[in-house]
């Protein structure tokens, strides 16, 4: 199974890489939040092998700015000088934001759309591991929900006029990397939508995962030239965990070798999605008439996956109403 999937990782890279810096016109532009670390990076990374402009986003810490555009343009570099004659080169930047602000996910957003008008893929990574109950954040909103799902619909709804200019062959992608077609439904989405009362690790990862499928597909339908997709990414080795105990956090670091690199999950990640629409490949098919694309399961190997049983027109439009509602008392910008 192991080799199977590296396979499959070398087979994309073998499709897409030989293809970097091959279209005339100005490099694409990705925007990559959670980018500093884990699946993010190895995503950012990838974007800027295949020559494209990369907005990395992540926590301020001093010096990481620097740190992140330099890395970037060592693995821009090293593609584009195996390359015949001059390419273009893009050009990489790194923009802060604490997530768990949502005013912050609106500044960051403000920022980027101040230097970029076009955006051609917009990457949602950003999560956290842990067995916490409900922590309110400055938001009141629960810090889990909130990196899972209302910070990644909220830089959503904020970048669509740039990623509405793209002119990618089959469209911008929109890619939420989380849990598509692994979690089951959350119940209590009318009742309880913002975890106060039922709060539970399971409740939590459900939820975040039920609303990316309700949230995203919302936004396809209103948005049919774009590309709104939720992934698993499967079993991956990354730093993931460390707000653990140190008990369970032992156990996870045992574990870890057994998964997918950062890098080749990156290739699971970009390849079938944002890759494949700029170079006009099919993507993952779309589950019946559901407008968001779920791919990835258990396996994280970009094969299609359903939408849970609960995703109903109805909690589609009940989530969504909620979303947008919990956006706007914050202060921010966004419609329906």
């Amino acid at each position: 199974m192991v080799f199977t999937m590296l396979s499959k990782a070398s087979a994309y890279r073998n499709k897409y890489l030989p293809k970097a810096f091959t279209d005339s016109n100005k490099p694409k532009t990705a925007v990559v939040v959670g980018s500093t670390s884990g699946i993010g990076q190895g995503i950012a990374h990838r974007l800027a092998e295949q020559g494209w402009n990369v907005v990395a986003v992540g926590r301020y810490r001093e010096g990481r700015a620097e740190e992140v555009v330099k890395t970037l343009n060592e693995y821009t570099e090293a593609i584009a000088k195996t390359k015949d004659g001059e390419v273009t080169k893009p050009q990489h930047s790194f923009v802060a934001c604490d997530c768990f602000s949502l005013k912050s996910v609106q500044e960051a957003s403000k920022s980027i759309l101040e230097k970029h008008d076009t955006i051609d893929a917009l990457v949602l990574t950003q999560g956290m591991a842990t067995t916490q109950g409900f922590t309110p954040t400055v938001d009141g909103n629960d810090e889990k929900l909130t990196l899972h799902y209302f910070s990644r619909m909220a830089f959503a709804c904020l970048l669509l006029p740039a990623l509405s200019k793209s002119n990618m062959s089959n469209g911008p992608v929109i890619l939420s990397v989380l849990s598509g077609g692994v979690h089951s439904p959350y119940k209590n989405y009318e009742t309880d939508f913002d975890l106060k009362e039922n709060y539970s690790v399971s409740n939590a990862a459900n939820a975040a995962g039920f609303y990316n499928d309700l949230g995203l597909d919302a936004l396809a339908r209103k948005h049919p030239q774009m590309n709104f997709m939720h992934a698993a990414p499967g079993f991956v080795n990354t730093n993931w965990g460390t707000e653990f105990n140190p008990i369970l956090r032992a156990m996870v670091r045992c574990m870890q070798p057994l998964g997918k690199s950062p890098a080749d999950c990156a290739e699971f990640m970009a390849a079938p999605t944002i890759l494949a629409s700029e170079f006009g490949d099919d993507l993952a098919p779309k589950y019946e008439d559901v407008g968001v694309i779920c791919f990835g399961g258990s396996s994280g190997k970009a094969e299609p996956s359903t939408v849970s049983k609960g995703h109903t027109a109805e909690a589609r439009e009940f989530v969504w109403k909620q979303t947008i509602e919990t956006l706007k008392k914050v202060g921010l910008d966004v419609s329906e």
